[in-house]
């Protein structure tokens, strides 16, 4: 079952290694998307905490978001979430993201035809973050999983830990570091005999934010089932209503096919426009010789 789940997901997202519910490495929202993922040391969405935990406390207003990610291969995933602070050292978030992998041909081992199966992934995100000082903040999250393949089905249970710091030198206000431990879990039910190993990744990273304008970000990402993974971004506003967005992740090496579309491997890009208390974003995300994927997302201060 590790093989069909890796063959499924790898073709779309080359984050994707070989583990149990590796859906969980796919970016649900716009704005992270499009910054390539690099958001260990900030991400400013209201769901924000399925990156770092920690990361619930990046408004002091309850927020929503409803998200939507076409992929190549007929393959789509939405999202909706909810985040607020609880007081003003404490908050509380909570998502839900679904995939589904379409129809697939069913075949036996000589290769016949049998007639479709669907393939869909849910997960449960409930995340709190607790500010320890000014400059602290951690949180912890749990995940319950449901996969679904054909006549089979899985169900796991993940924990999610994240910190983020601001780190006070002069001359560089707006700096700041995270770390995040994600997927730390376990597939309580197989989907046949075998348990899957959890996606476990480790992330650090640091965003600097010199003023209200600009946001630079980037991480190193160490998932236990593949190499270590750079990404990085930027964002700048343009009169406080226009965002534009651009990104880069060393995973974009495993899209290469040898033709000339390969310079575009890894690159991210996206754009949002903000409006009082409304925000729409969108990421494009050329995946060479794939396709393009494509993501929006809504987002609103309640």
């Amino acid at each position: 079952m590790n093989m069909l789940l890796a063959l499924s997901l790898i073709s779309f997202d080359p984050g994707v290694g070989t583990a149990g519910f590796d859906f969980l490495r796919v970016t649900p929202t716009a704005r992270e998307a499009a910054m390539a993922g690099a958001v260990t040391g900030d991400a400013q969405s209201p769901m924000a905490f399925w990156y770092s935990p920690a990361l619930v406390l990046g408004s002091e207003l309850p927020r929503a978001h409803v998200g939507y990610v076409n992929y190549v291969a007929g393959i789509h995933l939405g999202s909706v979430a909810y985040s607020r602070p609880l007081a003003a050292n404490k908050g509380i978030g909570i998502g839900i993201v679904y995939l589904n992998a379409g129809t697939m041909k069913r075949t036996d081992p000589l290769g016949n035809e049998l007639g479709m199966f669907g393939v869909s992934y849910t997960d449960v995100n409930l995340s709190a973050a607790l500010k320890l000082s000014e400059l602290v903040l951690v949180g912890a999250g749990f995940q319950g999983l449901y996969g679904s393949i054909d006549t089979f089905f899985g169900i796991g249970v993940a924990a999610n830990l994240g910190a983020r710091a601001r780190i006070p030198l002069e001359g560089f206000e707006g700096l700041y570091a995270g770390l995040a431990c994600r997927n730390i879990g376990y597939q309580a039910k197989p989907f046949q005999s075998g348990r899957d190993k959890m996606p476990l990744e480790f992330a650090v990273g640091l965003a600097y934010l010199p003023n209200s304008s600009i946001n630079l970000t980037a991480d190193v990402l160490k998932p236990v089932d593949n190499r270590f993974v750079f990404r990085a971004g930027i964002e700048g506003w343009v009169a406080d209503i226009l965002v534009l967005r651009a990104g880069y992740t060393t995973l974009g090496a495993d899209l290469k096919s040898g033709g000339g579309t390969d310079i575009l491997a890894g690159l991210t890009t996206g754009l949002g426009f903000r409006y009082q208390k409304y925000q729409l974003d969108y990421a494009f995300i050329p995946m060479v010789e794939l396709g393009m994927a494509h993501r929006i997302s809504f987002s609103i201060e309640l």
